[in-house]
């Protein structure tokens, strides 16, 4: 599998933990529950984020833009 496969598949996993974790202390009534909740509804949003400035960053190092060889190529 690619780098971009395993981070899409982990960043589903942890986002589909971060609601399950979300929904549960939503119902629960206590302090640190509410503080729980919020910092899974925070993740909610960070780790997408943060996933996709990896993908950007990481994701092209290494591989050429798409046309530029042929386009080379035509010239010689």
């Amino acid at each position: 599998m690619t780098k971009k496969r395993i981070a899409a598949i982990s960043a589903l996993v942890l986002i589909g933990l971060l609601y399950l974790s979300a929904l549960i202390l939503a119902f629960i009534d206590s302090p640190t529950a509410r503080s729980c909740l919020m910092a899974a509804m925070f993740s909610t949003v960070v780790v997408p984020a943060a996933v996709y400035g990896y993908l950007v960053l990481f994701g092209r190092k290494g591989e050429d833009e798409p046309g530029k060889n042929q386009e080379e190529e035509e010239l010689l």
